[in-house]
């Protein structure tokens, strides 16, 4: 086995390891980047390199190989996907998971009671703070008393996130 076939077998790895350490250096350097920004570009260079490898790996192919170049492409690229998505629910499940968070107060607090624990995860107190959360990002506005989409980035993110939970799970919620 050739050196070029042993990173084309690992590439999507490789892809996975520039993501998640470009996800955890950018979100440290930048402060103001954000999680969620620091994701998508960790992200971002993970699919680049991957693409970029693959390139590099063709260019480098004989002749005989390169008709392998497009079927290598696509499982690479979707396999780099796939795990992406699976990191960024990783990184997800410890900052909004809810179940998560409360097991992390009651160990906190060494224990809440029922009441409190109601108080601290009201309903419309968490629908409050994730639309304040979304005015203070500019990434939706109020129009004449109704709540707009102003940037895209979002509900482009959450089309993506649609889209690979249809091709991983075969749905779209849980409630499919």
């Amino acid at each position: 086995m050739s050196f070029l076939e042993i990173i084309q077998a690992f590439n999507p790895v490789i892809g996975l390891a520039v993501n998640v350490g470009i996800q955890i250096l950018s979100f440290r350097w930048f402060s103001g980047l954000g999680l969620l920004k620091s994701v998508f570009l960790g992200f971002g260079a993970g699919m680049l390199y991957v693409l970029g490898s693959e390139y590099f790996i063709f260019t480098q192919s004989s002749t005989e190989s390169m008709s392998a170049f497009w079927p290598d492409l696509a499982a690479n690229t979707l396999t780099c996907g796939v795990l992406g998505y699976c990191y960024f629910h990783f990184i997800n499940l410890g900052e909004t998971g809810r179940r998560i968070r409360i097991v992390r107060e009651l160990l906190c607090a060494d224990g809440l009671t029922l009441t409190e624990l109601l108080q601290r995860y009201n309903t419309s107190d968490m629908v409050e703070i994730r639309l304040a959360r979304l005015l203070n990002n500019g990434q939706i506005v109020e129009q004449n008393g109704k709540l707009i989409i102003k940037n895209q980035f979002l509900l482009r993110a959450s089309q993506v996130m649609v889209f690979m939970k249809k091709v991983i799970l075969g749905k779209t919620s849980e409630f499919d």
